[in-house]
């Protein structure tokens, strides 16, 4: 009798801790304890399956349902708050832009680098904690191929630069806290397209969680105030799921390119491209050298159909009332 009720008693003990352990990861993270466990939320998930799947064999009934239960409420978390489309949407006969981005920072192979570039054949290229040294490479790799850019050259991290195939109808900065943010606008098939670039600081002490929402929180009103679609890429430095990108996403009005969480040995992603409701991700794909290292984000974008309808629509209205 002593034995069988220990046992339940150490069922009670386990899943209460699953369960604390599950709620916290997901409704509490706004403290900075709490933003480190969100980068390891998919581990989490994990080892709440593995918890369970041990429960099962130990006959642990009530340990397995409530852990099979915390991996299940972390699998819709993280599914909630990547990009809820299925499938991708196919290719329609409006405006196409494809960008990539990388952090040049990991890369160690500068010539893989640069035949990577040659076969993605990408319209745009985005890259930041971009050196003197670096700029000079690129400038002088990808002059042909990509002849217009702008680049901001720091020794910190917060250089960056934009390489484009097609000229630019305008491109400028925008400071915040004396890190610059890139906002460059194409034309492509007639139609304008806007591309945001920024490197956030990650949220590491009270200071800079302040400072990260603050710094994105300008970038929502840039993004906003933006009358042509947007693209906004960069190293974000937090995982998508955080409750900042998510305030962000909120504010801004703009979707996650992501569909799954990728892993490079369980390590999460903090680079990101984001896109307003009126574009429509017809790609998206991780950069990785050939160690397998994560070095860079692709995606393909196109306006949606629906978008130019409306617009045609608004446009012909206001010439009627006219």
């Amino acid at each position: 009798m002593k034995h069988k009720r220990g046992h339940i008693v150490s069922q009670y003990i386990i899943s209460t801790a699953v369960l604390l352990i599950a709620g916290w990861a997901v409704f509490f993270p706004e403290n900075i304890l709490g933003i480190q466990i969100l980068d390891y939320n998919v581990h989490l998930m994990i080892g709440m399956f593995l918890i369970g799947f041990g429960a099962l064999t130990i006959n642990y009934t009530k340990v397995m349902v409530t852990s099979l239960g915390a991996c299940m409420l972390l699998c819709i978390f993280l599914k909630n708050e990547s990009n809820e489309a299925m499938i991708m949407p196919i290719a329609n006969t409006e405006a196409k832009l494809s960008v990539a981005h990388f952090n040049v920072s990991n890369v160690q192979d500068l010539d893989h680098l640069i035949n990577t570039i040659d076969d993605l054949d990408v319209d745009l290229l985005s890259f930041q904690e971009l050196t003197p040294d670096w700029n000079y490479i690129l400038q002088e790799k990808l002059k042909t191929q990509y002849p217009y850019n702008m680049s901001i050259v720091r020794i910190d991290p917060y250089g960056m630069a934009m390489y484009s195939k097609e000229n630019f109808v305008s491109i400028d900065t925008f400071m915040f806290d004396n890190k610059p943010n890139l906002q460059a606008e194409l034309l492509i098939d007639s139609k304008k397209i806007s591309v945001f670039g920024s490197y956030v600081v990650p949220e590491i002490t009270k200071a800079s969680t302040v400072q990260t929402k603050e710094h994105l929180d300008m970038i929502s009103y840039k993004i906003r105030d933006t009358q042509s679609p947007v693209i906004a890429l960069g190293d974000y430095n937090m995982v998508y799921w955080a409750n900042a990108i998510s305030r962000f996403r909120a504010k801004a009005q703009v979707i996650h390119s992501r569909r799954d969480v990728y892993e490079d040995g369980l390590k999460p992603p903090y680079d990101h491209i984001f896109f307003t409701t009126d574009m429509e991700c017809t790609k998206f794909e991780n950069i990785n050298d050939l160690k397998e290292k994560h070095i860079g984000i692709l995606g393909a974008y196109q306006i949606k159909t629906k978008y130019i309808i409306d617009k045609s629509l608004s446009t012909t209205l206001s010439s009627l009332s006219i």
